[in-house]
């Protein structure tokens, strides 16, 4: 039992679990999470989406593997902490025990005496007498900078776990030049979205600008990866489609409106005769024989779309292929085929302001444990009438120069 709890709580152990995360997180970054199985076929081929979907890395940070990983982290931290605390309290204890009985040697004079005395009392080391031996002692703290360390780094983990529990996420569809409203008098308007770059390659683009109700306003472009922050918000470009577009025109009155068509629908005024709008096609092939196949799925835009519709009037039902710019007429009323919409799916995050405050803190605390431990060093220095001597976990070289060059002084 006791090799199975020294293990667990090994820095090996703990070094091997941290490299796993890591190589899970990086999986998790490079790997768009969360989309349908013929979304990873079209990004990646059909073999690395099998590959991809197997290993669960279209959902890394919910999949079992990782949440054991991140418990048996947290376990190691826990068991680090608890035995390095106590450790760290003695450890003070120690290190004066040792200054009170260690050997010093170069004897000093009184001038020397007085010398090393003003040196340290200037740097504001504390001081006590043990017999005829002066000791003196600094960066007591720095005992702590370790556990501080692997206490925060648990923290951090618990602290983030309970951040993206309590985060309120919400997806969203928004059509270039509309803009969504949020609470708090924030509003998000996707300015423009894009599947392709000007060279053809696909790259998934929306520019938003996100305001509050005091003026403030952000304009940026994200992508996968890269999302917007503002105001406490994160807003991801999560996913996205491409929406058909119709112009309805009633021929009486003149009076016209464009529709954005994402789902099947029945477009009437009448109730009686209209267009059926059943679904939009990236592109089609002519086959030898004339007859038209439809492609029905692609990674990129649009480049010969067809929309496939139904004509209802007097009763009567006709299906239709249709492409941009060409105009249905059924009784009074024209159905004008425009040029489909791309449009971005938004993934909108906003944390628990107080969480999101712990989690900051954290991160500081971490900090504060690694100034500790490389820069606040406890030392102590032992002085008597046969001399002196350096005492720390870490080689005090500096130090030692320093007082070497102090006490050769005339």
């Amino acid at each position: 039992m006791k090799k199975v709890l020294s293990f667990l709580r090994s820095m090996k152990f703990g070094m091997i679990l941290l490299v796993l995360v890591i190589a899970c997180s990086f999986a998790g970054s490079m790997i768009v999470q969360q989309r349908d199985a013929m979304e990873y076929v079209r990004r990646y081929g059909e073999d690395a989406a099998q590959l991809i979907l197997a290993l669960g890395l279209d959902d890394v940070f919910s999949a079992p593997y990782f949440i054991v990983l991140m418990a048996a982290l947290c376990l190691n931290l826990i068991l680090c902490s608890i035995v390095r605390l106590p450790r760290t309290m003695r450890a003070k204890k120690a290190l004066i025990s040792r200054a009170e009985t260690a050997k010093t040697d170069t004897p000093l004079d009184e001038g020397q005496a007085g010398k090393l005395c003003a040196f340290f009392e200037k740097r504001h080391y504390s001081r006590y007498k043990a017999g005829d031996r002066i000791i003196y002692f600094k960066n007591s703290i720095g005992f702590y900078g370790s556990f501080i360390t692997h206490f925060s780094f648990l923290l951090i983990l618990l602290v983030g776990a309970a951040a993206v529990m309590t985060a309120d996420v919400r997806d969203q569809t928004v059509m270039p030049g509309e803009t969504l409203e949020l609470e708090g008098g924030i509003s998000i308007r996707v300015d423009s979205f894009q599947i392709v770059d000007e060279t053809g390659l696909l790259d998934y683009a929306s520019t938003l600008t996100v305001s509050d109700d005091i003026g403030k306003t952000v304009t940026r472009e994200i992508r996968v990866n890269e999302p917007l922050s503002f105001e406490g918000y994160k807003i991801y470009q999560q996913t996205y489609g491409t929406a058909g577009a119709v112009r309805i025109k009633n021929l009486e009155t003149g009076v016209s409106e464009d529709m954005k068509l994402t789902e099947a629908c029945f477009l009437t005024l009448d109730g009686v005769s209209g267009m059926f709008y059943q679904a939009l096609y990236p592109g089609y092939v002519t086959d030898s024989d004339g007859s038209v196949t439809l492609i029905t799925s692609t990674s990129g835009a649009y480049t010969d779309p067809v929309y496939d519709i139904v004509s209802v009037s007097g009763g009567a039902m006709t299906p239709v292929l249709a492409f941009p710019d060409e105009t249905l007429t059924i009784g009074n009323v024209s159905f004008t085929m425009l040029d489909p919409v791309s449009y971005p799916g938004l993934r909108i995050k906003h944390m628990n302001p107080l969480v999101l405050g712990l989690l900051y803190a954290t991160f500081v605390l971490m900090v504060a444990g690694l100034y500790l431990c490389f820069f606040a060093a406890p030392l102590a220095v032992a002085a008597d009438d046969d001399g002196y001597v350096i005492l720390s976990p870490k080689t005090q070289t500096g130090l030692m120069i320093e007082l070497e060059a102090l006490l050769k002084e005339e």
